[in-house]
């Protein structure tokens, strides 16, 4: 069974959204550019649009090339990310939604996040990334607890 710390889970996973909607045109071409092998090899099945590439790529940070993982820091450190993550994002770990998102996401990590080495909210990413996968029970908790910090 694959466990995650939801402390910097769900923060990534929401910079990660954020992305979609804050970064400029530039940043994501940077990113393509960038990372064209690592995407190719890491996250080919996952649909573009709404941060997805970038949090794939996150989750396989320890298979990045440096360009690559530079234009990753890049997008997670901005500015614009970090004022659109709810402040109870750092709050998480050890909560009632810790427990709640474990129960119901283990499942969906262990068949859709294998390959991803735990830690820094890798695994988190790579659910997200392939949100369009996930189950719905999974789905749904996250978006609950999402709801909840807002």
């Amino acid at each position: 069974m694959l466990s995650f710390r939801l402390k910097s889970c769900l923060k990534v996973a929401l910079c990660t959204v954020a992305f979609a909607g804050f970064s400029p045109p530039a940043v994501a071409a940077g990113l393509m550019s960038a990372c064209e092998a690592e995407i190719a090899a890491n996250c080919g099945d996952v649909s573009s649009g709404r941060g997805r590439i970038s949090a794939c790529l996150y989750a396989h940070g320890g298979k990045l090339s440096g360009a690559c993982k530079t234009e990753v820091e890049t997008i997670t450190n901005s500015r614009a990310i970090k004022r659109n993550v709810p402040a109870g994002i750092l709050s998480l770990q050890g909560s009632e939604y810790e427990a709640g998102l474990r129960e119901a996401c283990t499942s969906d990590a262990n068949r859709l996040c294998s390959g991803v080495t735990t830690g820094k909210g890798r695994i988190l990413s790579c659910l997200y990334s392939r949100s369009n996968k996930v189950s719905k029970s999974c789905a749904a908790e996250a978006k609950m607890v999402l709801d909840q910090l807002k």
